[in-house]
């Protein structure tokens, strides 16, 4: 893509980027390549001062860190805390199993024996079943509606 080139474009580049214009932005390199071989001299004193800079960068050794103090970055760092159970999650189950196996076969006795209501009385089997199952006598209801 070719795009006409400003010098004060062509600067900023220079500044940004450095003298060496493969490393400018791939959608301005060609206009500013062109502009650079129009009037080297122009710009002479930018790409100097860029070319002396990245001497200074390029003369600078890489610093690593040494192990202990990456030892010591990494042991400051903060925990990931333990995660906190309730009070309700740490109960035992057991009683609560218990409860509810109690209420299932009180309910399972109960309905199993279940009497129903002779057929000459005006009780509903549903509340005779109801009594039964709560541990109430029925026989008592039934001679009552006798």
């Amino acid at each position: 893509m070719t795009q006409t080139m400003t010098d004060a474009r062509l600067i900023e580049l220079i500044e940004a980027w450095g003298a060496d214009a493969n490393a400018y932005p791939e959608s301005e390199r060609d206009a500013a390549k062109a502009l650079l071989a129009e009037a080297p001299e122009r710009f002479a004193a930018e790409l100097k001062a860029a070319r002396d800079m990245d001497v200074l960068l390029g003369g600078m050794p890489e610093v690593m860190p040494s192990a202990a103090l990456t030892a010591a970055l990494i042991d400051s760092a903060p925990r990931a805390r333990a995660e906190r159970r309730s009070w309700f999650a740490a109960m035992p189950r057991w009683p609560a199993i218990g409860a509810l196996a109690s209420l299932a076969i009180g309910l399972a006795i109960g309905l199993g024996t279940a009497q129903t209501a002779p057929t000459g009385t005006t009780e509903d089997p549903v509340d005779t079943l109801v009594y039964a199952a709560l541990g109430f006598d029925t026989t008592y209801t039934q001679e009552a509606a006798q």
